[in-house]
């Protein structure tokens, strides 16, 4: 609030409240500071391939020649990712015009997208040469063949308004839907609303991708799913049917199927971050244009381990930063930075970090836990429980996930359910050593954790018999 306030030029919050009351710079700068603008070129790279390889071929048969294949990407933020598809298709040699949409909540977004300039963090993964054909290079900018730029029409659009599917608007009847990484922030009931939108706004035989870190929609609403080499697709459900996902693919399995007798005792699992006493102010963000390659001095991997040991985050998320950018990425790293971020009291940092490493790591239990530790660091419990549903279904072992999810179901109110976690959680603590290191806890042994899981389930005891008559 006090950085959009200064970016307004306002110092009574009061006046800040009056301003915001109506559209302008206030409220632009506000939206600007509570909605996350990560994202870079070509992320998740196999949904794009799969686009590449499976869907455009099946458009030039039913599309190409008879009308403008149409193309949204809702969310885009700075605009990377619609450039993205439209450099895809100039790759592709898509032998027609196409329309490709890109909106955003954020103005101030918009805007930077329409000027094209970007910087190395935008372009971390992307391909040398697509680098070389498509930007120039200036200092530390790389700017956008002005044909590509050209070629994407950027709106502001709220996607939890009830303003589209719009004829007017140019949202109805699309090939191809781009919707990723947004829906985590919504609560499930705008989730649902959002995605009946999105799929009503696709032409018959469309396609909606989702990201990694976004709940899955087909048990919220009527859609087709589709299980590709790069993850979930979504396509329009036919009239009369509804498709759920298989069995095997289901990411959130029911609590009941996770019962103590069907685990066998492994390594336990990750405590929740506590943010320190001392945590940094949000603002006291990193800097994510300040690594350079060309300069890098960055220590090898055990420094960054050994600074997070140490309990010094700042560098530990600097030095696992450096390596990413370096192309060292493997989960390891990406779990250090945004535990370091989150020990830091920089939770939207470590939510965007986090919604990236889960880019690249789609199966990783720890990284899907630590995105539920996340929402209910932010109050979502609710999206906090699924998130450790699905950690569970990738892991059944991994201890930490049953305690967080039990503690997720107990603020919401499902006791029930709650207790069950709880009770997994320590069947699996019972079969260690007591002075056995937890995985992915921080340092916890396993004694530590199960005092955890039985005190809590005491007090859903106590709970239970104080609510009875």
């Amino acid at each position: 609030m006090r950085r959009a306030m200064a970016a307004s030029a306002i110092s009574d919050p009061r006046e800040f409240r009056r301003a915001l009351e109506q559209d302008g710079e206030a409220r632009e700068a506000l939206i600007t500071e509570l909605t996350i603008g990560e994202t870079f070129f070509f992320r998740e790279q196999g949904q794009f391939d799969f686009l590449r390889a499976s869907i455009l071929p099946e458009f030039r048969d039913t599309i190409a020649g008879k009308r403008r294949l149409r193309l949204w990407s809702a969310g885009c933020a700075s605009g990377e990712e619609p450039y993205s598809l439209a450099m895809l298709l100039k790759e592709a040699a898509w032998p027609d015009t196409a329309s490709i949409l890109g909106t955003d909540l954020a103005g101030a977004r918009l805007a930077s997208a329409r000027r094209g300039r970007y910087t190395a963090w935008s372009m971390r993964g992307v391909q040398p040469a697509i680098v070389a054909r498509y930007f120039e290079r200036r200092g530390k900018q790389f700017l956008l063949d002005p044909t590509i730029r050209q070629s994407v029409d950027f709106r502001v659009l709220n996607l939890a308004a009830a303003n589209y599917p719009s004829t007017a608007a140019g949202i109805g009847e699309l090939d191809v839907i781009f919707c990723r990484n947004v829906l985590i922030y919504f609560d499930l009931s705008t989730v649902t609303a959002i995605a009946a939108r999105l799929l009503a706004s696709l032409a018959p035989g469309g396609w909606l991708f989702l990201g990694a870190s976004d709940p899955p929609i087909a048990e919220l609403v009527p859609c087709e799913v589709v299980l590709t080499g790069a993850g979930l697709a979504y396509r329009p459900a036919e009239a009369d049917r509804r498709v759920r996902m298989p069995a095997i693919e289901a990411p959130y399995p029911p609590v009941e199927d996770l019962a103590p007798d069907v685990l066998v005792p492994a390594e336990a699992p990750a405590a929740p971050m506590p943010a320190p006493d001392d945590a940094p102010r949000p603002d006291a963000t990193l800097p994510v244009e300040s690594f350079d390659p060309a300069n890098d001095t960055a220590e090898p991997r055990d420094s960054q381990d050994s600074a997070y040991a140490q309990a010094d985050y700042d560098a530990a998320a600097r030095l696992a930063r450096a390596a990413i950018e370096q192309g060292d990425d493997d989960e390891a790293t990406w779990v250090v930075l945004v535990r370091s971020l989150a020990n830091r009291g920089q939770l939207a940092a470590a939510g965007e970090a986090c919604a990236a490493a889960l880019d690249h790591h789609r199966i990783s239990a720890e990284l899907t836990h630590l995105h539920g530790i996340l929402l209910a660091e932010g109050g979502r419990h609710t999206e906090a429980s699924v998130a450790a549903r699905r950690a569970l279904y990738l892991d059944p072992n991994y201890t930490v996930a049953h305690l967080a999810l039990g503690d997720a179901l107990s603020r919401i109110g499902d006791t029930a359910r709650a207790r069950l976690a709880f009770i997994n959680a320590e069947a699996l603590l019972t079969g260690l050593a007591p002075d056995t290191p937890v995985r992915g806890a921080d340092g916890a042994d396993a004694s530590h954790l199960l005092r955890i899981a039985r005190f809590r389930l005491e007090t859903l005891d106590r709970t239970r018999d104080a609510s009875r008559p």
